[in-house]
């Protein structure tokens, strides 16, 4: 373990736009500045295990429910219609994988090389009271609430909105962004909620095995003392 605060030249290392916005939450205190940047590398490492899980959990189970009575590349299926977006981001997935030597990729290589934002997407309203392009009519009411067996009296729109809260979450721990001032707390509490709408042991996992609440109880030592673990 290393106090960053002792690495004089970490801030230049992160260069100076990056870093400071962690000193000037200690009115510019560059020693404090390290140990918060340290800290946020913490939370975004225990984030990322909760996040991957749910983004697997999600996928797999919306896939299920599309690829059920259809096939298991549903997204080819003359009765499918996906927006620009989505349907680029199918293209987008299959060209990753030819260019990693794939020449004829599977529909699973397919869907695992995807990204969360996809399968967020699906859970969008389409365009909505379109009769061939509302996501609401064509995917959802018949298909995707399906893959959400516990969702109760939460409405389709809800769980997109908690859906692409964590997928902007995510899309900023994966840029190395700070996340130190988010709601930490709801979004984990989101995580779990949303994984449990696909199954009660999605949820048990991922809140019996988080070691959030650990990082985020011990910020305060982290930053006072440069006791952080990255």
């Amino acid at each position: 373990m290393i106090d960053p605060a002792t690495l004089p030249e970490l801030p230049r290392l992160l260069s100076a736009p990056r870093f400071d916005r962690y000193a000037a939450r200690y009115g510019g205190r560059a020693d404090l500045g390290s140990r918060l940047y340290a800290w946020n590398c913490e939370i975004a490492a225990a984030f990322w295990g909760p996040v991957g899980c749910l983004e697997v959990f999600v996928r797999n189970a919306i896939h299920d429910q599309l690829r059920r009575s259809r096939r298991d590349d549903w997204w080819n299926d003359p009765t499918v219609r996906l927006l620009d977006r989505e349907r680029r981001a199918v293209t987008d997935a299959t060209r990753t994988l030819v260019r990693r030597g794939v020449s004829d990729p599977e529909p699973d290589q397919i869907v695992a090389a995807t990204s969360f934002g996809f399968w967020v997407g699906l859970t969008d309203a389409g365009v909505p009271r379109d009769p061939l392009w509302s996501y609401e009519t064509t995917l959802w009411q018949p298909r995707l609430v399906h893959a959400f067996p516990r969702l109760g009296q939460v409405r389709r729109k809800q769980l997109h909105r908690r859906l692409d809260d964590v997928r902007r979450f995510r899309n900023r721990l994966a840029h190395h962004e700070p996340v130190h001032a988010a709601p930490l707390e709801r979004i984990r509490d989101d995580i779990v909620a949303i994984a449990g709408y696909v199954d009660h042991d999605a949820a048990a996992f991922i809140a019996g095995a988080q070691r959030i609440d650990t990082v985020v109880a011990r910020k305060q030592i982290a930053v006072s003392s440069g006791a952080s673990v990255i």
